[in-house]
């Protein structure tokens, strides 16, 4: 395998971010400590089952980067130009991802033995690597963001969703418990939902479940949790609110709904429907299963007395 010349190299570098700000001829000094070396498709460069002592720069082909598993589809390619295995290296751990060449490649590799003469060539790389380091530390913070949000925020209404609703109601748990302020739940549930579907199509279902998401947000104060449950059914959690306070609250959500005739700015028109809700309060000793089976029993009481209509939770 021929060795690409340092003019080669230095002008195919010369934008990469680790060599920002330093001059050709040092950039030369630091590329004579680099080895080459060719990488069949499918060769596995990175992996997290073993350590990592080599910064690599990628001199062509194109490497893929996936995680978990090599079958997993790739979240990134890393192509000539650029480099990759920076935070293993500096952080001295295994990496956290598969790197693989996905087709015939060519790297140059530096081991970490002579990460200190490269900085004794210009100290701007030390500071180039910790750069890149913090940009991939905030890269990464931002996918966990990310897949935090989308694990707990319903595609269809926007809304929090099930799992959300453990977190919401621990918090809203110790709140009543610590501060012996009352907690109430509403559970409630599109009446009929099945047969509008099958009526006018789940397009206009999913219509629905928007709208119905948007009037109960705006129908609820700002430390109220609402969360989609599953299906057409919503769970409010209302914090220092009392049995009959949480009723009314019910009762508000219910009318601002039954009074419509159609959902506004639909189209083609779709019609209203309406809703039917269970409350329940929650006592000290209950956990979220427990509050949800109260409120559950609050609502088939409402779809057993006709619908449209607001039920409480009583014991007796």
């Amino acid at each position: 395998m021929k060795t690409p010349s340092l003019s080669h190299l230095v002008s195919l570098f010369s934008a990469c971010p680790l060599f920002q700000q330093v001059d050709a001829e040092k950039m030369q000094r630091i590329l004579e400590l680099f080895t080459t070396h060719s990488l069949e498709s499918g060769c596995l460069l990175l992996t997290p089952d073993q350590p990592n002592d080599y910064l690599y720069l990628i001199i062509e082909g194109q490497l893929s980067v996936h995680l978990s598993y090599i079958s997993t589809p790739p979240i990134g390619f890393i192509s000539a130009g650029e480099y990759t295995g920076e935070v293993s290296l500096l952080d001295q751990q295994h990496p956290s991802a598969f790197v693989v060449a996905n087709q015939a490649s060519t790297v140059m590799r530096l081991h970490r033995r002579y990460l200190q003469q490269v900085y004794e060539i210009t100290p701007v790389i030390q500071h180039n690597l910790l750069t890149a380091l913090c940009e991939r530390i905030r890269s990464g913070n931002n996918s966990l963001i990310y897949s935090e949000h989308n694990a707990h925020i319903d595609s269809l209404t926007k809304l929090p969703n099930r799992r959300w609703l453990d977190y919401a109601f621990q918090r809203e748990q110790q709140n009543s418990t610590e501060n012996k302020q009352p907690l109430c739940m509403i559970m409630l549930d599109v009446d009929h939902f099945k047969d509008y579907n099958d009526q006018h199509g789940h397009l206009a279902g999913d219509a629905v479940l928007q709208f119905i998401s948007q009037q109960l947000r705006e129908q609820l104060r700002p430390n109220d949790s609402l969360a989609r449950f599953g299906g057409e059914e919503f769970v409010i959690l209302l914090p220092n609110l009392s049995l009959p306070e949480a009723e009314q609250v019910a009762e508000r959500l219910r009318s601002c709904l039954a009074t419509l005739s159609h959902i506004p700015n639909s189209l083609p028109i779709l019609p209203s429907v309406t809703i039917s809700l269970g409350v329940a309060e929650f006592s000290p000793d209950d956990e979220l299963t427990c509050l949800l089976h109260k409120a559950d029993k609050a609502l088939y009481q409402a779809k057993q007395q006709g619908r449209n209509r607001v039920c409480v939770y009583n014991l007796q």
